[in-house]
Order: structure tokens, then C-alpha cells, then sequence
């Protein structure tokens, strides 16, 4: 697989800053595999025109207000988003918002509502 589609990158001064996106996608698959379709789609759609408007604060809000559920399993995920909010450069918000919206979207289990 092509090593660009895991991971964003970039040196600064001496250091790296690296952001796994493939372990992203996999915990945003994780956390929300047990919602419901319909909440997933209007969580997607927010995201996504929050995305459209380049608008990360907006982005961050709807996402930490979805997963700030005391009942649900969001610890993995708040760990990576932990751990890769504070580095994340602006240039890098696209791959990083579409990576937390496709591990969201490939939850989709087909139900008939």
C-alpha cells in the first residue's frame, strides 16, 4: 500500500511531525461501529460542511460533543485525537478530518430505517 495514504508528514527545523491517519481511521471505526446509521450519516454531514467551510474549530466541536458520551467506548479514539490534535498543522486538517469521516462513514451497516 502506498505509504502516503497511512500517514501525513512534515520536518520542521529538526523535527518530524507525523500523523498516523490510518490509525486514526481505524479508531474512528472502532468508536463508532455500534451507532446507529442515521446518527452516523448526521454526525458525517456536519463534519463534512464544517470540512466544506475549512472551519476546524467547528469540525473539533461536533466531533469532541459526539464522542463526550460517559456511557459509550470512545477511549482509543480520545487517545489518538489526544495525541495528534496539539501537532496538527492547518495544512494537514483535510487528510486528518477526512480520515476521522471515512473511518465514521465505513461503519455503515446498511439498515433500513
Amino acid at each position: 500500500m502506498d505509504e502516503k495514504a497511512n500517514y501525513w508528514q512534515k520536518i520542521v527545523g529538526n523535527k518530524v511531525i507525523k500523523i498516523d491517519l490510518e490509525k486514526l481511521k481505524k479508531a474512528c471505526e472502532e468508536a463508532f461501529s455500534k451507532e446507529s446509521d442515521n446518527y452516523k450519516q448526521r454526525l458525517v454531514y456536519d463534519l463534512l460542511d464544517a470540512v466544506k467551510n475549512m472551519d476546524q474549530n467547528r469540525f473539533f466541536y461536533i466531533l469532541l460533543r459526539a464522542i463526550n458520551k460517559p456511557e459509550k467506548e470512545f477511549k482509543n479514539l480520545i487517545e489518538v485525537l489526544k495525541n495528534t490534535y496539539d501537532v496538527m498543522p492547518e495544512e494537514a486538517f483535510m487528510n486528518y478530518a477526512y480520515s476521522i469521516i471515512i473511518g465514521i462513514m465505513s461503519t455503515y451497516k446498511g439498515e433500513s430505517e
